[in-house]
């Protein structure tokens, strides 16, 4: 089975068990990569960007099992927003690994502020680059929002937690898809989940670029794996806004 592995943090208690057992073959990518992978016959299996799950249904399956979910608070979806820009921007950089993350920050302009968003996709590389130089406003996902550290000209706010103020519902980022015609068992995400969170400790503790004491905050409390009703409910909400952006 060819299982596509999303490459940052926030999976690991999802993917633990596939990256450790012998019985898959395992590509780790970006899930902007991985979707296009999976729509190519290429992987059987593949942990993408909640919003492609919907914007592929026609041939692909997913499951609503199991994801990377948020409450109020996230700190790996961040939006920077340049302090030095005396209005809103026309237009912020993203980074093009999520396209859960872009779409919700255009969802959130819309619903805060009655804007349409233009976004550039952007290496996350050239947007570090950028904010060095205190040029735009950016968006940063994963481990380059966990990992970056910025100057006081950046305004940092987090994407859960602003969703969770303008809508009062909660998020979720990623599900686990696959091709319509050959399914995958929910028993097999769960089980995946499961031996995860058995190992957290260990997963925790493998993780060198990050004191330990954010990392066992962000998996064990700012994250959480088996959707809520809220989450569902606020998925739903971010799937109706992005069809009247036209982003779906």
């Amino acid at each position: 089975m060819r299982i596509g592995i999303v490459k940052h943090l926030n999976a690991r208690p999802l993917t633990y068990y596939f990256e450790n057992s012998s019985e898959y073959d395992i590509i780790s990518e970006n899930p902007s990569v991985l979707v296009e992978l999976l729509k190519a016959g290429e992987l059987d299996l593949a942990l993408i960007s909640s919003i492609e799950c919907e914007r592929n249904k026609a041939v692909l399956s997913y499951s609503k099992q199991v994801g990377v979910c948020a409450k109020n608070f996230v700190r790996s979806v961040l939006f920077y927003r340049n302090r030095n820009e005396s209005k809103l921007p026309e237009f912020i950089y993203t980074d093009s690994g999520s396209r859960a993350s872009v779409a919700l920050l255009q969802c959130l302009f819309y619903l805060e502020h009655k804007l349409t968003l233009n976004v550039i996709p952007t290496k996350a590389e050239e947007i570090q680059l950028m904010m060095k130089k205190s040029e735009g406003s950016h968006l940063l996902f994963g481990d380059h929002a966990l990992l970056h550290t910025t100057s006081k000209d950046y305004e940092i706010i987090d994407l859960a937690s602003w969703w969770n103020e303008v809508t009062g519902l909660y998020f979720c980022f990623a599900f686990w898809a696959y091709p319509k015609e050959r399914p995958v068992s929910d028993e097999l995400l769960l089980k995946s989940l499961t031996i995860g969170l058995d190992n957290l400790d260990k997963i925790i503790q493998n993780e060198m670029r990050l004191p330990t004491a954010i990392v066992d905050r962000y998996l064990r409390h700012e994250l959480h794996y088996i959707p809520e009703e809220k989450n569902l409910k606020g998925f739903d909400l971010y799937i109706e806004t992005c069809k009247k952006l036209n982003l779906i």
